[in-house]
């Protein structure tokens, strides 16, 4: 049969068909596709090319399957070096509302010093988190800038290094003295949040800094609103007890290899917010860098004598240099928020305009954060079902769903697939439901009511299982009932955590296939890949993304959510019937949805979300103030718990490190050293985790490997939400967690059961500590 292929794959439990080449395969269920013959007469048992048995998969390069990404130049350089050997690193900030290392008090208030609020009984008031990570109102609009730190340490001759800081921002005016450099927590009366600023300002007349473009990729900028830093600072002595002790010692030549903190502030004046037609304010501090001479950009972790920054080891690098810095404003709910810590000055723009749509109504277009303009071009756009009309209102702080906890609980938070098998074997979308349940419907008022589709916690199924040491563990697996009729075939899927989706999209096709093992390891460990048809081209490409590895990139996965979720559509998926019948879907006429340029700024947002470092260090606290709950770190256990983990052999799923590629269109994504602890593989993972609903090449028992970083701030993210884990959300603990395993990782799961109670809680440490 001569012409193109057209295979069906899974979108969502919906089948979609695509054309990818010459050949033809017949419409059948992606668990049971029939054989064919392509132009050659060769027979095709699979819509997707397999590794030969028995081929080692350094070399199963699988051809047909098209990479995600091409050789290109990126959005936007971060660093480059000039032929003289001078170093350029560009970075963006955004507004925040307070610095670094204040959680809602200074540091001298926490049961220090003179100053402090204390409560009736004289007691020291914790005044709450800090605004260090949070998103000021309108934080889309006119609250960004760009610095650029040009570092001529590296240039042959010169003795008495330099760091020239230029500010960019093409919107509003900036008022001089915006950016500080050393924190002056070492000085003599300084016992709170002081500065000092050892840059030299060049234009001394006071002038007000005009709007100026950003610089071109890898080009030399322009001096503008500049900042000359010439030395280290002169600081205050310290005595033995760590505070200031009134010695001074004098100012020194900057060096390669010194840390340098970068505090920017915003001040603007109210003339160029007016002209913009914006009623922000005019003054507003940013985040906190450090800048290592010679180097560029490092993550951070405060130590003594008061949280002095000093740059994090790689090996705790969980999303490369672009990984989050430790938190010392008690904002812990916030850290899955964060843009890469090396984001570009442009960038951090594409990334707050796509946060906007990802936290406004796709119903009333209100944002859910006070204080913001609704986004009136999402508004109504959701279908008249959906199941919430936003994308946080699934992923609490950008993690995980609310958990299945209580009976009559409605579900609206996480995702039921659904399919029926015809007779001939093929799955097919839902009759009544489509591809997934839409439990609410759109009202009058714009607000959501049921819509007779709900899904509810029935009651829960219990058992005991009892550890090496005596310990007695419940595990627990929710029962749901529908409001509408039982589904055939249907699977529950909870939100999983959107951080460092980018960096697992960068990751080249080769190396992920390269841990496909042909044949099981001594634990019976194997892991498959999963292939998807990309809706938009209908090339093969390899599967990343959901629960079952059928979104192959992260606009793949944004598209599919909001048409399942939301029943939004976009120019992936262009009418609502691609989810009633895909076969049809880009032949249908396309229904108004959300933009291509609102589109990609939600993907572009959830590209740059950042990892949080690994917490393995202990930090170096003020004297007399007490670490917060997140920073309570035995580095011993935690060290320990590593090893626990490798002994069980965790990391034959948990893959611990990967490497990025360098042809994503984001810099801050390439090239990156990265420890996700996932394979991105599919695995068998035994009868107790199975459901009743295969997606392409995974069967009912398969899941891909979700990844452990940051699992840690699971339940700082999120807040007052009860957290589950797996795919379903039924463990209520990470012990659950494990103790659900079957399986390719039933072996592992019977070597964690039978450890001493010690290793058990150096094991629990170091997951705390990702």
């Amino acid at each position: 049969m001569m012409g193109k292929a057209c295979v069906r794959a899974l979108l969502g439990s919906a089948l979609l068909t695509a054309c990818v080449g010459g050949g033809t395969v017949r419409h059948e269920s992606s668990t049971r596709i029939a054989a064919d013959t392509g132009p050659d007469d060769t027979t095709i048992t699979s819509p997707f090319p397999v590794p030969a048995a028995g081929a080692t998969t350094a070399s199963a390069h699988l051809p047909g399957i098209v990479p995600l990404f091409a050789p290109q130049a990126p959005i936007e350089t971060l660093q480059f070096t000039l032929p003289d050997g001078t170093l350029v690193t560009r970075f963006g900030n955004r507004a925040v509302g307070r610095h670094g290392r204040e959680r809602g008090e200074e540091w001298n208030e926490a049961g220090q010093g003179p100053n402090e609020t204390v409560d009736e009984a004289g007691q020291p008031v914790d005044k709450g988190r800090g605004a260090s990570l949070s998103f000021v109102p309108n934080s889309f609009r006119n609250r960004t800038w760009g610095l650029e730190i040009i570092d001529d340490s590296r240039v042959a001759g010169v003795t008495r290094p330099t760091l020239k800081v230029n500010t960019y921002n093409p919107t509003v005016d900036f008022l001089p003295g915006g950016t500080a450099f050393f924190r002056a927590f070492d000085r003599v009366g300084v016992t709170g949040y002081g500065w000092m600023d050892n840059g030299e300002l060049l234009d001394r007349s006071g002038a007000i800094c005009r709007p100026v473009g950003y610089p071109a990729n890898g080009q030399p900028g322009t001096d503008h609103c500049t900042v000359l830093v010439k030395g280290y600072p002169a600081h205050a002595g310290l005595g033995a007890d760590g505070f200031p002790d009134g010695r001074t010692v004098a100012a020194r030549p900057l060096k390669i290899g010194d840390a340098v903190e970068v505090a920017p502030s915003m001040y603007t004046t109210s003339r160029a917010m007016q002209a913009r037609g914006d009623a922000g304010g005019i003054r507003y501090v940013a985040g906190e860098w450090l800048y290592v001479v010679g180097q560029g950009l490092t993550p951070w972790h405060g130590v003594q004598p008061r949280l002095n920054s000093a740059p994090l080891p790689e090996s705790v690098l969980s999303g490369g240099s672009g990984s989050v810095s430790y938190n010392y404003s008690d904002e812990g709910a916030r850290m899955f928020q964060q843009p890469a810590g090396n984001i570009g000055m442009q960038n951090m723009q594409r990334f707050l305009e796509g946060r906007r749509t990802a936290h406004s109504s796709f119903v009333t277009g209100a944002h859910d954060e006070s204080g913001n303009d609704p986004m009136t071009a999402v508004a109504n756009l959701a279908g008249q079902r959906f199941n919430a009309s936003s994308c946080v209102q699934c992923h609490t702080g950008n993690g995980r769903s609310p958990a299945p906890f209580m009976v009559g609980q409605r579900l609206e938070g996480m995702a039921f697939h659904v399919a029926v098998m015809d007779a001939d074997g093929a799955l097919r979308p839902d009759p009544r439901y489509g591809s997934a349940i839409l439990m609410n419907a759109a009202s009058a008022s714009g607000a959501s009511r049921d819509g007779g589709n709900a899904v509810k916690v029935a009651g829960f199924e219990t058992r005991v299982v009892t550890l090496a040491d005596g310990t007695t563990v419940e595990l627990r697996k929710p029962r749901f009932a529908f409001d509408g009729p039982t589904p055939q075939r249907w699977s529950a899927r909870a939100a999983q955590p959107l951080i460092g989706v980018g960096l697992l999209e960068a990751v080249p096709e080769a190396d992920i296939l390269a841990r496909v093992r042909s044949k099981p390891d001594p634990d019976g460990v194997r892991g498959q890949a999963n292939f998807s048809v990309d809706p938009e081209t209908g090339v093969t490409r390899l599967g990343r993304f959901g629960w079952k590895a059928t979104k192959a990139s992260v606009r793949h996965q944004v598209a599919a959510a909001l048409l399942n979720d939301m029943a939004v559509t976009s120019p992936v998926f262009p009418n609502r019937s691609c989810s009633m019948d895909p076969a049809g879907c880009r032949a249908a006429p396309p229904q108004i949805g959300i933009t291509e340029g609102d589109l990609t700024a939600l993907t572009h947002y959830m590209q740059l979300l950042a990892v949080p470092a690994q917490r393995s260090l202990a930090s170096g606290f003020p004297k007399g103030v007490a670490p917060m709950e997140e920073h309570r770190v035995d580095p011993v256990q935690v060290a320990a718990g590593r090893r626990v983990f490798d002994a069980l052999r965790c990391a034959a799923c948990h893959t611990a490190e990967m490497k990025t590629g360098s042809t994503h269109p984001f810099a801050e994504l390439r090239d990156q050293t990265i420890r996700p602890f996932t394979d991105l593989l599919l695995h068998d993972m035994g009868p107790d985790l199975a459901d009743s609903l295969p997606e392409g090449r995974a069967p009912a028992a398969m899941w891909r490997t979700p990844a452990l970083w940051g699992i840690g701030y699971t339940e700082k993210v999120a807040q007052w939400t009860p957290v589950g884990y797996l795919h379903d959300g039924r463990a209520r603990t990470l012990t659950e967690a494990i103790l659900w395993h079957g399986g390719e990782a039933a072996k592992a799961r019977q070597r964690f059961e039978r450890l001493p109670t010690a290793d058990r809680a150096a094991l629990l440490a170091w997951l705390r500590s990702l």
